[in-house]
């Protein structure tokens, strides 16, 4: 019986074979999937992503720099990256007061963002992006990253450079699908 069924008894022997050793290569697979995962939560604590809020979290302001309604397709990145556990800050212009007043309007659209690392805080014209001195202050409510560590997005090439020149890894703003490219380039989506 062997003799006469041989053949087929090897070809069974490596299918076997070949199916053990695909079951072995996913399971490697999935083992460096959960590995790579566990590297991205613990180096998420260690970066940061900062947005402007007009013209990049939300259209053009109005009268009042609270004047203005959040973009949709941006804040769907945003909810992906808090899931991602990735620490999330605003880096605007705008008063305290107008930030406040935004966030009480739309509070189920900024509640991903760190207060405590997050600068709205704009008085005079040195204390203002583009300015050394505003990006100094953020640094120093983020001291628990590095400066190259902090993705910054803005709508204003002068802002990006003012970030550059404090090592802050810093990109224009031009559309939701521009930036969600940054992000999974940088393995934050």
């Amino acid at each position: 019986m062997c003799k006469r069924f041989g053949h087929i008894g090897l070809f069974s022997l490596a299918v076997i074979a070949l199916f053990s050793a695909s079951l072995d290569a996913k399971s490697s697979e999935k083992k460096l999937a959960a590995q790579v995962a566990l590297r991205k939560v613990q180096d998420a604590s260690k970066i940061a992503v900062a947005w402007d809020i007009h013209k990049t979290l939300c259209t053009e302001q109005g009268k009042h720099g609270w004047d203005c309604r959040p973009k949709e397709d941006v804040f769907a990145l945003v909810k992906k990256l808090h899931e991602n556990g990735i620490k999330q800050v605003i880096l605007s212009n705008i008063s305290q007061d107008s930030y406040a007043k935004l966030f009480a309007q739309y509070p189920m659209h900024f509640k991903y963002f760190d207060p405590s690392g997050s600068l709205a805080d704009a008085q005079g014209i040195f204390t203002r992006k583009p300015h050394g001195k505003y990006f100094e202050k953020f640094l120093a409510k983020n001291t628990d990253i590095s400066p190259s560590n902090i993705i910054f997005f803005d709508d204003k090439s002068k802002n990006i450079e003012g970030a550059r020149k404090k090592c802050i890894s810093a990109y224009i703003f031009c559309n939701a699908g521009d930036t969600e490219h940054i992000l999974k380039r940088k393995g934050l989506l």
